[in-house]
């Protein structure tokens, strides 16, 4: 976090010694210590309450229980489909057993359509 090198650390201490003085020191450097402590003991307690909550709300159980919903979903959707294609497919080879339609019918029902509109007219 700081680049400080032990240079640096002296010229701090020398200056703490000059400010404070040598009776006064001891005693601010515990205080720091235990001040530093603290603050370390407190950032690592709020990261394991993020842990704990953050496990807590993306439970494992409930994303393997909502895939495992639409799994069957797709599985009776694909059922459904089979069904509706079956359904379709027989009632098209229920209607190609019928009589088929010829020309000389649709023919004829065209010219009834023609008269039936004239009549109206």
């Amino acid at each position: 976090m700081f680049d400080i090198g032990l240079q640096e650390l002296i010229v701090i201490f020398i200056v703490a010694l000059l400010v404070f003085g040598p009776k006064r020191l001891p005693e601010l450097g515990r205080a720091f210590g235990k001040g530093l402590a603290e603050l370390k003991r407190s950032l690592q307690d709020v990261k394991e309450q993020v842990q704990t909550e953050f496990k807590e709300s993306v439970d494992t159980s409930d994303i393997q229980e909502v895939v495992k919903e639409g799994a069957e979903l797709k599985k009776s959707l694909h059922e459904v489909k089979d069904q509706v294609e079956t359904g379709f497919k027989d009632s098209i080879d229920i209607s190609s057993k019928k009589e088929p339609k010829t020309d000389v019918t649709i023919k004829g029902a065209e010219e009834e359509k023609k008269e039936g509109q004239n009549g109206r007219q």
